[in-house]
């Protein structure tokens, strides 16, 4: 093993493979990426006397929570907690509004007993991206562009174009009315629609589905079809020049990928992502590059929020991007899927989905895609065995088996 990569590798953590030496260095990496927020609270409190000072500290932190107490205490709604937190990542569909939970989605991880709890919580789910009817105007109206193949929307015959007029008898003048209505749904419950579709008025009824069910069942149905096959091409691509601080064009997005093994992650400036994908990402490629860049890894982070887009187009999302480089200084080459027109074609939002709900792609060196996660937030533990599998199919030499010493003949 290179001393490089044994540098990184932490004793206490056990590799998923033991032949591949780049998976002990993933396995090194992930041990500090794993808890992003101890990760950062360690070196404010390392100038104090003790680590003991440290820990102190985190349990003032935790008296706010009792605040989220205070939530669950509202159980005569529990949708609304349960879709508080995974509000996060259908940073795209019309449950994006509920981005409002981030604030609380990390509060829950304080509680490290319980820490499993929150990131198994499920909320409502309709299965729909929607945009203003005329985004000039605040109360235009709403039209879906886009339906997930399989989900309640879907299930009940919602199609793109329809424009949503009412649901549940309440009219819906623009985007933030109708996630306000859906908030008050829990899984399972039925649903009323009143719709517009080709000029005609049209009622759909249906049950609402839940949130994890029905992305598990898309992202495994996403994988079947592009895993195993080489990445499409991203979307118009703008990248951080941190020296001028401005998005420059590029001609390939993914060039730096080529012959190597690439790792994608999507995000947008909620702190959910913030603290779990690009400080996750940032700590992966830093720990990777003190191993001398040798490595075959490349890296790359791209932003895209579609609530942003569809409150104030590509302008507003440039804006928030930058703000967002500005402060967080990436260090890993970095972008923002540009869509000056608007909104991605409904074709083309499938294939890109892993962009739109804020999803992971690692690719091989031979450009193909190996792992895919459209829901949650990244997953260490696949990442790391599937860098690992990778580099032991492309780049870990064969093992010559060593020659047996052959026994001296008797004298003749």
């Amino acid at each position: 093993m290179p001393p490089t990569v044994r540098s990184l590798f932490s004793p206490a953590t056990p590799p998923l493979l033991p032949t591949c030496c780049l998976l002990f260095l993933v396995s090194g990496i992930l041990a500090g990426c794993g808890k992003p927020a101890p990760v950062q609270k360690e070196p404010a409190e390392k100038p104090a006397t003790s680590k003991v000072v440290a820990e102190k500290k985190e349990p003032p932190a935790e008296p706010a929570k009792p605040a989220e107490p205070a939530k669950p205490a509202e159980q005569a709604k529990p949708e609304e907690s349960k879709q508080a937190e995974p509000a996060e990542k259908p940073a795209s569909s019309e449950v994006a509004a509920e981005k409002k939970a981030p604030p609380v989605a990390p509060a829950k991880p304080a509680q490290n007993k319980q820490a499993a709890k929150p990131a198994t919580r499920d909320f409502a789910f309709l299965g729909v991206f929607t945009e203003a009817i005329d985004k000039e105007k605040t109360d235009s109206g709403l039209q879906i562009i886009y339906v997930y193949p399989g989900s309640a929307g879907d299930d009940m015959g919602l199609k793109e174009g329809d424009q949503i007029i009412a649901l549940n008898d309440f009219l819906i003048p623009n985007r933030d009315r109708f996630v306000k209505e859906l908030r008050k749904e829990n899984i399972g419950a039925t649903i009323r629609f009143l719709i517009s579709r080709d000029g005609k008025k049209l009622k759909l009824k249906g049950k609402i589905k839940s949130y994890k069910k029905t992305m598990g069942m898309i992202q495994d149905r996403l994988r079947t079809k592009y895993v195993g096959k080489p990445l499409e091409t991203l979307p118009k691509t703008l990248w951080w020049n941190p020296k001028t601080a401005k998005f420059e064009p590029a001609k390939d997005p993914l060039g730096a990928f080529k012959d190597k093994i690439g790792l994608l992650v999507a995000y947008d400036d909620c702190p959910g992502c913030q603290k779990n994908r690009v400080d996750f990402l940032a700590q992966l490629f830093l720990r990777t590059m003190g191993a001398g860049g040798t490595l075959p890894l490349a890296f790359a982070g791209i932003y895209q929020s579609d609530t942003q887009l569809n409150k104030g187009g590509s302008k507003e999302c440039l804006t928030q991007a930058i703000k967002l480089y500005a402060t967080k200084k990436p260090p890993f080459p970095a972008g923002i899927a540009h869509f000056p027109d608007g909104s991605p074609a409904p074709k083309d939002r499938e294939k890109s989905l892993y962009l739109h709900n804020h999803g992971v792609v690692i690719t091989g060196p031979d450009g193909k895609v190996a792992y895919l996660q459209v829901t949650g937030y990244p997953d260490q533990v696949a990442i790391q065995k599937t860098i690992g599998e990778l580099f032991v199919k492309h780049f870990q030499p064969p093992k010559v088996p060593a020659e047996k010493p052959k026994k001296a003949g008797k004298g003749g």
